[in-house]
């Protein structure tokens, strides 16, 4: 016969113990994540290695078509742009789920969820405004880039407006009117 308030401690105790230590599993995205940027990194770095390479052998016709150039270079700065998020998305899963006590500096301190989707909603922001960036130069002209550009600035404003209202809310929340979680008492 099943009594309700029958207390059964080690199998409550090992229950907790397990979903507690569940949170560990996160260390699979960080890693995740961290090899990510470092694979990025990697095509970064050998992509300008090649680009450095190919306009010293080719320099006449980059100095008669610098559109090209500007081109592959710009898309470079987005892969390490891309390398750097996501090793910022990486320490903030290591930092939120495995060990808190993380050494970072302020500017990159993740306190909560909504501050990782933050970091992530500001990488998608740069990615499209390269990708714009990326058609501009590559622009032979016509109407056709206003849409493309219309369709960038609604999208980067509602990624703006996301994050403006997470942090809006965050200073709400708060009694002191700062950013992140509220301070802990003394």
């Amino acid at each position: 016969m099943w009594r309700s308030n029958t207390r059964y401690p080690v199998e409550s105790t090992l229950l907790k113990n397990i979903i507690a230590s569940s949170r560990y599993i996160v260390s699979a995205a960080s890693l995740g994540a961290f090899i990510s940027s470092l694979l990025l990194l990697i095509v970064a770095l050998v992509q300008t290695v090649d680009v450095v390479g190919r306009t010293i052998t080719n320099f006449r016709s980059v100095v008669t078509n610098p559109k090209e150039l500007t081109l592959v270079l710009v898309t470079n700065i987005d892969l390490f742009l891309l390398s750097a998020g996501f090793y910022i998305i990486a320490l903030g899963f290591y930092a939120l789920f495995v060990d808190e006590n993380i050494d970072l500096p302020d500017w990159l301190a993740i306190h909560d969820f909504d501050d990782l989707k933050s970091n992530l909603v500001g990488i998608i922001v740069v990615v499209i405004a390269v990708a714009f960036l990326g058609q501009v130069i590559d622009w032979q002209g016509g109407s056709d880039i206003a849409y493309f550009g219309l369709a960038v600035g609604l999208v980067t404003a509602a990624l703006t407006y996301f994050i403006t209202a997470k942090g809006v809310k965050a200073k709400k929340e708060r009694p002191d009117g700062q950013d992140g979680p509220p301070p802990t008492g003394n």
